[in-house]
């Protein structure tokens, strides 16, 4: 069975603030308004696990079980 390997914790936190800080620098809230940013900090934290788990999986070695 395969199971999928997620990164430590401390990557997601890292990563996805990091592109939250990109993200308002991109997208002020005071210029796109509330229900932009609340939709784009969604969409960014959902890319964001997808992205750091798929780097993840082809990045790290793999552990014998």
């Amino acid at each position: 069975m395969t199971r999928i390997r997620r990164a430590p914790w401390w990557i997601y936190v890292v990563a996805i603030g990091g592109l939250n800080i990109v993200r308002q620098v991109l997208f002020p809230p005071a210029q796109v308004g509330t229900a932009v940013t609340v939709g784009l900090f969604f969409a960014v934290l959902a890319i964001g696990f997808a992205v750091v788990t798929v780097l993840h999986a082809f990045i790290a070695p793999r552990v014998r079980e």
